[in-house]
């Protein structure tokens, strides 16, 4: 019985590996949003309570109460509520995707948890719904490779984000769309942003940019 759910473990991880290969190897040519099956096998409990911890990304936000937050692609929500509860009582995240599954799970999850901080919206990347240095802190998880032009994309989050705030990027490797850091540091270079620090490692990292 051991011996068979091995064989049915390794099997799964096999299927797992093609698929995240598979992806990988589409989306260099074609550009689509990851599929919802795919976001859930990615935001597992594995993956929050030992590879890329919310609390650790939240903290390396450097977060004070008040402050305006804004999420690119929030998933599940799993980071995004850890990160509210730290710019409470006055902080607001809002918590934007282009697809419509994803903001209506979410409005569904913080209405039923009653959390009146964080606000999902359906908004473009490439031309923000928010006013030019209104946002202290912008995050994007596994979600800025994603987009087709990540350029055109952090120069939009540049305008938006305040002089003094933090535009903070976080990768995974198993992501398909996973890009080195030196790739994803050239493309903030090539979008006016200032490297800051670093976390973590090839497997996982979180970079962050400021504008000065």
């Amino acid at each position: 019985m051991y011996y068979l759910g091995l064989i049915i473990l390794i099997i799964f991880l096999v299927w797992i590996f093609i698929i995240f290969v598979v992806l990988r190897i589409i989306r260099k040519f074609y550009k689509f949003p990851i599929p919802a099956f795919f976001t859930r096998l990615i935001d597992n409990p594995i993956r929050r309570k030992l590879i890329q911890k919310p609390k650790t990304v939240a903290e390396r936000l450097d977060l004070s109460p008040g402050m305006k937050v804004l999420e690119i692609g929030p998933g599940k929500g799993s980071y995004t509520k850890i990160i509210a509860k730290k710019i409470l009582p006055e902080g607001v995240v809002y918590a934007i995707d282009i697809q419509d599954y994803i903001i209506k799970n979410l409005k569904e999850e913080i209405e039923k948890e009653k959390i009146s901080n964080i606000i999902p919206l359906i908004d473009n990347a490439y031309n923000l719904s928010f006013e030019e240095n209104s946002i202290d802190r912008i995050l994007a998880i596994a979600c800025l490779p994603e987009i087709p032009e990540p350029v055109k994309a952090l120069k939009e989050f540049r305008r938006v984000l305040k002089d003094d705030g933090i535009i903070s990027l976080s990768e995974l490797f198993p992501d398909p769309d996973y890009p080195t850091r030196k790739k994803e540091k050239k493309w903030a270079k090539d979008a006016g942003l200032k490297f800051k620090e670093e976390f973590g490692n090839w497997f996982v990292y979180q970079l962050n940019f400021g504008k000065k």
